[in-house]
């Protein structure tokens, strides 16, 4: 961002720009970004919408950071039930959040995701795998009794990339998927919880219906 917004007004003015953005996204894709049709579509000038980003891509990388603030309030949300949950139901909560948030927004997050490659998403991604880190301290202080956790940041830094970066790639995967999210859910949940606790046993497979291969 080329300069901080400081009034209520220009602050305004740069959620107007952010979320035109986003609109244009949704709804015709990640190529139809220009910065004349989002600032035509938040009904400012190009000049005005200069002063706070230089390019598309910042335009983008705004849209990515609000994406990234949002996923994180979604899982706070979730997480003092989380906390008290089983590891297996812990980590199928946090994925089962992380799924319906990506379905928001007329299918913006799940275009920003398709496209992860393509954008600048380290800063958001070291962001969450810092978030990521405290919730899993978190349910390890929680369990502490029953959990066997590394306590160098090695084995989370694992698991939650190694959950991340399938995210990613299933979400890229050309429609109908090989297999549903409740499929992708159910192994995640099992490896991780395996992980957590060597040895527990874990639930069995659920049978995935027809009905219910979704994205």
């Amino acid at each position: 961002m080329r300069k901080k917004p400081v009034q209520q007004r220009s602050q305004q003015l740069v959620e107007s720009l952010v979320e035109a953005a986003g609109r244009v996204v949704a709804q015709d894709g990640l190529e139809a970004v220009t910065t004349i049709r989002v600032a035509e579509r938040a009904g400012v000038s190009v000049g005005s919408l200069y002063q706070y980003f230089a390019n598309k891509e910042a335009l983008l990388a705004a849209l990515v950071a609000r994406m990234n603030e949002e996923l994180r309030r979604a899982v706070d949300a979730a997480a003092p039930r989380l906390v008290r949950a089983g590891p297996q139901a812990m980590v199928r909560g946090l994925l089962e959040v992380a799924f319906d948030f990506f379905g928001q927004r007329d299918g913006l997050h799940t275009e920003l995701l398709r496209n992860w490659h393509r954008l600048d998403i380290q800063l958001g991604l070291h962001r969450f795998e810092q978030h990521m880190l405290e919730v899993m301290r978190m349910y390890a202080l929680a369990h502490l009794r029953e959990l066997r956790l590394d306590p160098q940041p090695a084995q989370g830094f694992i698991v939650i990339n190694s959950v991340v970066f399938t995210l990613l790639r299933y979400l890229s995967l050309p429609r109908p998927a090989l297999f549903s999210r409740e499929q992708l859910v159910d192994e995640l949940s099992r490896m991780i919880a395996g992980t957590m606790v060597p040895g527990a046993p874990v639930a069995p497979r659920r049978r995935a219906s027809p009905s219910t291969r979704k994205r």
